[in-house]
């Protein structure tokens, strides 16, 4: 992050929840003695989708394990996201890039995760059109 620049964007991606399309950015703002970098996702259109993925944004990978941390990659877990009753738990891998991977969890497991104080995820459910 240049001195410049305070706020900026991470890890990003689109969300594929069985046809269900949604941004995920995560929003990085540092300063001395100041990081706060939430995931914030956005449902979007299959036709905004599609025209994302052409302009070069990838999907979203939703792996099977939790990721781990290896020498010079950082795993941060950051929120619950649930959708259309299917739940996901979010990660954010960085190394020389900045990904974020999905891990499909059990829905119950997710509701007791958030009843636990885990963050759920900020999502904005009404697409931006116009």
């Amino acid at each position: 992050m240049s001195a410049k620049s305070t706020v900026e964007i991470g890890s990003n991606c689109i969300i594929n929840n069985e046809g269900r399309f949604f941004l995920l950015a995560e929003i990085e703002a540092k300063a001395p003695g100041v990081e706060i970098d939430p995931i914030i996702i956005i449902r979007i259109t299959d036709e905004q989708a599609r025209r994302l993925l052409r302009g070069g944004l990838k999907l979203c990978p939703i792996v099977s394990r939790r990721p781990r941390p290896t020498p010079g990659t950082k795993v941060e877990f950051k929120c619950i996201f649930i959708d259309n009753g299917r739940a996901f738990s979010i990660f954010d891998i960085e190394n020389s890039t900045d990904n974020a991977v999905l891990l499909r969890i059990p829905l119950e497991q997710a509701r007791r995760l958030i009843r636990k104080g885990v963050r759920r995820c900020t999502v904005i459910r009404r697409p931006f059109i116009g």
